[in-house]
């Protein structure tokens, strides 16, 4: 029995040596968490979409309320001013009510543009950091070279100092984004209503290169009328006009000309800011399009350039780390082809947060499952 006990160990032993995946059979795998995924956890816990459905089920009440009050009309008639209130605070009700379903139904979409700058940020901050972390892996391989290399004479005192200043940098560079992205982290659990032990990988990657737009006058045009930015003042502005009509006790003319012009300013004001982020946006957007075309070429460049590269190392023409600084090698060719990858994926990035906040702005969806991809 302890001869096939001892022999069932040095079996385990030998698998564990010559498969060393073989004892990571039992990890946990790799939580990986994608736009959809956390777009619905979102929708699952922000108080906010709750908050909206209890104020939409509070304006129904206060509508309801208003409404059985107009039953009953005393004997002055219309013209009792405590008559006149009851039929105002009716159409306030019905302002309210309205105003109300349209909260609701921009909240989800509000939410929905949030936790896609959150994502988009997070993946941004990562690929930052380990952009700056390639960089200090290929500088400190340098440095093992340059040691050699300075103790056969082939590069100066000066270019070991200033590599080693390089490396230096590289590391202040590395804890600077490392913090940035576990800052954008945290944003992203507090919007999705997560713990601080939640941190997975974020598998959806932004594949959209443009996005169509109607002309700038038409994309304004239906912002001051479709923004939330501006129907919220708006809604404001028609409860100060429905008084006009009515003498309400306890209320001067006087009083309600002055809320009457504060809700009017209020609400022209509303109008040009929703316009000047429009605009912004929309010449953003088509400013990020551009710079996605120039860092497709890009990439199309440095990709082809690693090709040749791996070529000449495969020959021996060049290896994969030089002696001699500023020569080619196959490691700086590598560097520069991903560096190349990530600036183009954090543009596609970019370009579908914009296309979310101009999709919200403008009363549109900011959700297209289209713009967006999986990856392993």
């Amino acid at each position: 029995m302890k001869k096939y006990f001892r022999l069932s160990i040095v079996m385990s032993l030998c698998m564990l040596l010559l498969f060393p995946s073989f004892a990571c059979a039992g990890e946990e795998a790799v939580h990986t968490v994608t736009l959809e995924d956390a777009l619905q956890m979102a929708y699952t816990s922000n108080p906010d979409i709750r908050k909206a459905n209890l104020e939409l089920e509070k304006a129904q009440i206060n509508r309801d309320d208003a409404r059985d009050t107009l039953d009953w009309i005393p004997t002055g008639g219309l013209i009792d001013p405590a008559v006149n209130q009851v039929f105002n605070l009716y159409q306030q009700t019905e302002i309210g009510l309205t105003t109300a379903k349209k909260a609701q139904e921009s909240e989800k979409d509000r939410i929905t543009q949030e936790v896609i700058s959150a994502y988009t940020k997070v993946l941004k901050d990562y690929n930052t950091m380990e952009s700056t972390r390639l960089t200090l892996e290929d500088l400190e391989h340098q440095k093992r070279i340059a040691g050699m290399s300075m103790g056969l004479g082939l590069i100066s005192e000066l270019d070991y100092q200033q590599l080693e200043s390089g490396i230096k940098e590289a590391q202040e560079g590395l804890k600077a984004t490392r913090a940035a992205y576990e800052g954008s982290m945290a944003s992203l659990r507090y919007l999705l209503g997560q713990n601080a032990s939640w941190n997975p990988v974020l598998s959806s990657r932004a594949v959209l290169d443009t996005y169509s737009r109607n002309e700038l006058s038409v994309e304004l045009s239906r912002g001051t009328s479709e923004s939330v930015l501006v129907w919220t003042k708006k809604a404001l502005l028609d409860i100060e006009k429905s008084k006009e009509t009515w003498f309400l006790p306890n209320t001067s003319s006087d009083l309600k000309k002055v809320d009457l012009h504060m809700a009017e300013v209020s609400y022209e004001q509303a109008k040009r800011d929703a316009k000047a982020m429009i605009e912004q946006l929309y010449y953003g957007i088509e400013a990020t399009e551009g710079q996605i075309k120039a860092a497709e070429s890009a990439l199309a460049t440095a990709q082809k350039d690693l090709e040749i590269a791996q070529l000449k190392y495969d020959i021996g023409a060049i290896s994969r780390y030089s002696m001699v600084p500023g020569t080619d090698t196959l490691s700086a060719a590598e560097l520069e082809a991903e560096t190349a990858r990530m600036d183009l994926e954090n543009l596609k990035a970019d370009l579908a947060q914009m296309k979310a906040q101009f999709a919200y702005l403008t009363g549109q969806t900011p959700y297209d499952p289209g713009d967006w991809t999986a990856v392993e």
